[in-house]
């Protein structure tokens, strides 16, 4: 079976709530894609929730303001600001496909990757 590892496309769909039974902040799931384990200071916390799960696993997590930053670590999750109203939130994500990416769209999220960190303009703080 196909799992969750490094240098695998993964996407994801993630629903927030305010308890982990009431997925109420967002109006409907939020779609993520990216290269699982290239991020340029290794994986991410986030990253090792994910790690060996299957297609159509589930995750759910609760989150705290304080340490969203380092917990998503080089991803940019298309969450919005909720963070910004909740001190914290649950999140639940689920792993809609995983499959191995082509070399060119290693090298760009390895491209966008390296160029991120450092006082970038995209508001993400760090």
């Amino acid at each position: 079976m196909n799992k969750v590892e490094n240098l695998k496309k993964v996407k994801l769909s993630m629903e927030a709530g305010t308890t982990a039974e009431h997925m109420n902040l967002i109006p409907q799931a939020l779609e993520f894609e990216f290269i699982f384990g290239i991020g340029p200071a290794g994986m991410c916390p986030f990253e090792y929730q994910l790690v060996n799960k299957n297609k159509d696993d589930i995750v759910t997590l609760h989150l705290r303001k304080e340490e969203a930053h380092h917990f998503f670590g080089h991803l940019h999750l298309p969450l919005p600001n909720l963070l910004d109203k909740n001190n914290s939130v649950f999140l639940k994500i689920a792993i809609l496909k995983i499959e191995q990416p082509d070399s060119k769209e290693v090298v760009k999220a390895l491209a966008e990757s390296a160029a991120h960190p450092g006082g970038c303009d995209c508001g993400c703080g760090c």
